[in-house]
């Protein structure tokens, strides 16, 4: 659609190149004419068409100049809201990094204290009781070793 309105406003600026010389010659060889006149009233015509078609592909393009900035304000705003979630989905996996971190080492602690426990309880000789000091086990214990400070004097 654009196409043809610019070999329109072409056409009238070409007109108008033509015609106005030519009024110009006219009024100066014959004065006030009919021909003259209509040759006048052809370039106003021819002008005003090109400057017609001229404000119209103005406005159009103000209209997509408008359209465009709107355009790249939505995505400006949209590109914020995706950079703030990578910010947050980057304090998550750095969370979460760091919490596996602190969880592997409380791990290898526990490994490697059960080891030295093993070590231990290997140590002690097969008639020796389990608990040095003669009680029962606690009620709930379950087996679970909560104090080790008794294995830890054994040495």
């Amino acid at each position: 659609m654009a196409d043809p309105r610019r070999s329109l406003r072409l056409l009238f600026k070409f007109g108008l190149l033509v015609t106005l010389p030519l009024t110009g010659y006219l009024w100066a060889q014959t004065g006030v004419s009919p021909l003259t006149i209509g040759m006048s009233v052809a370039c106003v015509v021819m002008a005003l068409g090109a400057e017609g078609l001229a404000s119209v592909a103005e406005s159009r393009l103000s209209q997509l100049r408008a359209q465009a900035e709107a355009e790249e304000l939505t995505y400006r705003s949209e590109a914020t809201v995706q950079d703030e979630r990578i910010r947050q989905m980057d304090r998550i996996v750095e969370t979460m990094s760091n919490q596996n971190h602190d969880l592997r080492g409380k791990l290898v602690a526990l490994h490697g204290e059960l080891h030295r426990l093993d070590e231990e309880l290997a140590l002690l000789p097969a008639d020796a009781p389990a608990d040095p000091q003669g009680g029962d086990e606690p009620e709930g214990g379950g087996g679970d070793v909560t104090d080790i400070s008794t294995l830890r004097n054994r040495r």
